[in-house]
């Protein structure tokens, strides 16, 4: 087989597996998430079970708390108070009597009713109110079955006297011969179980209901509505399985007058003939895991993403090389535009300052052969500027001025200079204060060439409300109108210079017509590089 042929098989093979690595690492992590997800959907699902039983058995037990409370206070009262107690001129008597009873903060109570269904003895009223009771049901159930002597709890009612919405607990009194001489009887508060359904945090998307087994809902909170008596609809659902006989059980499915489908529990006393629903909509459920499936899908994505980015990597390793030798080729074109630019702005600006003094009439050329060193020792600054050692503001201006005050003058520039003792600036490379030298160089060499000023303003001060050493060059030259202006390459490179100081830059130029020119430089430079004192 020819070597051709080789590196064709294994082009083809190395173009295959990485594909079939990939599709195969996609796959198993798909599965992985799915039973990850069907897990923690399930965990959720338990979750909401264990908290909707444990509200419904909290509800269910305060309730049979206060019926067995408030039974055991009205058999007191039916077996202590004789058919003799009941009149109107016993009624203070009774008051005193039945106020001795120490009643829970949920119940109302108790009262008396004589045979007629007026009320003749009150806990909470003396004298008693003349009210007939003889139509509800708390009265009519022990009137109309006189074999019968067992506690009643009525529906939800509205309370005659304290307007307060109630679930009453009734006996009968009745003689040695079984005729009914009265009915004691007790107010349970619903607003009570309205504090337990705020207390224990039902959601305003769950469903909480005290039931009775004939069917009657004596109060529940829907989707955070309050609801009371037989107009409001039972979940046949749990209806069903509770009159089947079933002590608790928990639900999946639609039910209720909405026709939602709900997760929960349901509780049936074991004293009395109640049971507790508790349940929470699907898109409470589905808003705790969805946001997981989320993750899973996203990680799913994500590993798939790398494996796929990874055998890209891998198949372009020999683009990546070509690429860097193509960096490396613009990045010595960078360096050496950069180098041209510095030469441009340092030595162009010394030498024009030699010509300008070439072009006077009286020569020394001792000064000549000085002012050449000069322009020599800026070669050699440009060179030495890849050093890494912090520079001083102070040194750079002082240099500056050494450099381009002799040409100012001699071109009849009357340069004025007023500089303070500026801070030190943590950080400042060698090559930042090459950068500041020669952006004020050429800010110069535009005065001595552009400007026709006569006098030029440099100023050097540190702003401590901006944290900046602050340098103005302000000229009474021509100006020129910096919208109607194409920048020069001069202009350009000190924006850009200004702007690579690394420990931050800004140049502003303002001119106008007639009116000189203004060039700014603010140099970051933090308050706690002050020296002591300053």
């Amino acid at each position: 087989m020819s070597v051709s042929n080789v590196r064709f098989l294994f082009g083809r093979f190395s173009r295959a597996s990485p594909a079939l690595v990939c599709a195969g690492f996609s796959v198993v992590v798909l599965i992985l998430c799915v039973i990850g997800g069907a897990h923690f959907k399930s965990g959720v699902e338990q979750e909401y079970y264990r908290e909707t039983e444990n509200i419904a058995q909290i509800l269910m037990a305060s309730f049979d708390d206060d019926v067995a409370t408030a039974d055991a206070i009205l058999t007191r009262l039916a077996a202590t108070i004789s058919e003799d107690d009941l009149s109107e001129a016993q009624a203070s008597k009774l008051h005193r009597r039945l106020a001795d009873y120490a009643l829970q903060p949920s119940m109302i109570g108790p009262g008396i009713l004589d045979r007629n269904g007026t009320l003749i003895g009150s806990a909470i009223f003396d004298p008693v109110p003349n009210v007939s009771l003889k139509d509800r049901n708390t009265f009519r159930i022990h009137a109309d079955n006189p074999g019968q002597s067992t506690l009643y709890i009525s529906t939800p009612m509205r309370g005659l006297l304290t307007n307060e919405w109630a679930i009453q607990f009734s006996r009968p009194l009745r003689d040695k011969s079984g005729a009914l001489y009265g009915v004691v009887l007790l107010s349970y508060r619903l607003s009570h179980f309205v504090s337990l359904y705020e207390k224990l945090k039902i959601s305003d998307h769950g469903l909480a209901g005290l039931t009775g087994k004939d069917g009657i809902v004596r109060i529940r909170s829907l989707n955070g509505v309050i609801g009371y008596g037989s107009a409001v609809s039972r979940i046949p659902l749990v209806y069903n399985r509770a009159i089947a006989g079933e002590k608790s059980g928990t639900f999946f499915g639609r039910g209720g007058p909405d026709n939602v489908t709900r997760i929960g529990t349901f509780v049936v006393s074991q004293t009395t003939p109640f049971y507790v629903t508790v349940g929470y909509d699907t898109d409470a459920l589905r808003a705790r895991y969805i946001g997981f499936f989320y993750v899973l899908g996203l990680c799913w994505f994500t590993l798939t993403a790398a494996i796929v980015a990874a055998a890209n990597f891998i198949h372009r390793l020999e683009k990546l090389s070509q690429q860097s030798q193509l960096e490396i080729v613009n990045s010595a074109i960078a360096e050496r535009q950069k180098i041209s630019a510095d030469m441009h702005d340092s030595i162009g600006a010394s030498l024009a300052a030699l010509l300008a003094y070439c072009t006077t009439k009286n020569i020394d050329m001792a000064d000549v052969k000085r002012r050449v060193g000069e322009v020599l020792m800026e070669l050699r600054f440009l060179v030495d500027s890849a050093e890494t050692e912090d520079r001083d503001v102070n040194l750079v201006l002082s240099n500056v001025r050494h450099r381009m005050g002799g040409g100012l003058e001699l071109a009849g520039i009357d340069l004025r200079w007023q500089v303070d003792d500026l801070p030190k600036i943590p950080g400042l490379t060698a090559r930042d204060a090459l950068a500041i030298k020669l952006t004020l160089m050429e800010a110069l060499s535009n005065v001595l060439h552009h400007s026709k000023a006569n006098t030029a303003t440099l100023t050097a001060s540190y702003a401590p409300q901006a944290a900046a050493i602050v340098i103005s060059l302000q000229d009474d030259g021509c100006g020129f109108n910096p919208a109607h202006t194409s920048p020069g390459r001069g202009l350009a490179n000190m924006r850009r210079r200004a702007a690579s100081i690394s420990t931050g830059g800004t140049i502003v130029v303002d001119s106008r017509p007639g009116g000189g020119t203004t060039v700014r430089i603010e140099l970051k430079a933090p308050a706690a590089s002050l020296p002591i004192g300053a």
